[in-house]
């Protein structure tokens, strides 16, 4: 390993740099989303079952300590319990507002180092080929394989580490926007269910 990073030349660097950010970022959102994971049908059967039953103390004590999206704006709706729709509405959706910012926060960083570490792969391969184009400039065109092959193995290898470090992240950056995809639509449909129970209507007077 250590023989092709040098053999890379010092563009290596920060593509391993970049590859030690984006296993970071790819580490701390699976931990975050398994995490925050809970049962969605269950704690909406228990707020709903309070709340119809005019118990928000009840409802808030089974959110309190649940983690996710959905408990998050089950929390708001039920702190506004019995006040006018639209402040409920407006409760629930800056909560809404909070828990994607959270979900996606450093996804961002994870499309940054998709994008760099190939730029940075491409950069090495036109170095690789300037440093061969010296050695050929400098013996005058009469050259040995071997006299080249610096050169050739820096842009060779540069390109190699950069898509290495870019393909396995685009699969788990898809994989990760389907689940907070799937988390946010989720939390917008129950959302809707909340902000009824919350103003004290039946979910068909929306």
């Amino acid at each position: 390993m250590l023989k092709y990073i040098k053999a890379g030349g010092p563009v290596m660097y920060p593509i391993i740099f970049v590859s030690i950010i984006g296993l970071a970022v790819v580490i701390e959102k699976i931990i975050q989303l398994f995490h925050t994971q809970t049962d969605s049908d269950r704690l909406m059967r228990s707020v709903k079952l309070n709340l119809a039953q005019g118990r928000p103390v009840e409802a808030m004590q089974a959110v309190k300590n649940e983690k996710g999206p959905i408990a998050g704006v089950a929390r708001a709706a039920i702190a506004n319990y019995d006040k006018p729709r639209e402040q409920i509405r407006a409760a629930v959706e800056a909560a809404g507002r909070e828990e994607v910012f959270m979900m996606e926060r450093k996804m961002n960083v994870l499309d940054g180092v998709i994008t760099l570490a190939p730029l940075l792969g491409l950069l090495g391969t036109v170095t690789g080929l300037i440093k061969s184009f010296q050695v050929l400039s400098a013996f005058g065109g009469l050259t040995t394989p071997a006299q080249l092959s610096g050169g050739i193995a820096e842009a060779m290898i540069t390109t190699a580490a950069g898509l290495i470090v870019a393909t396995p992240l685009v699969i788990i950056e898809s994989w990760l926007s389907v689940v907070i995809d799937d988390r946010v639509a989720d939390m917008e449909k129950y959302a809707i269910e909340l902000i009824a129970l919350a103003a004290g209507e039946d979910e068909g007077d929306q």
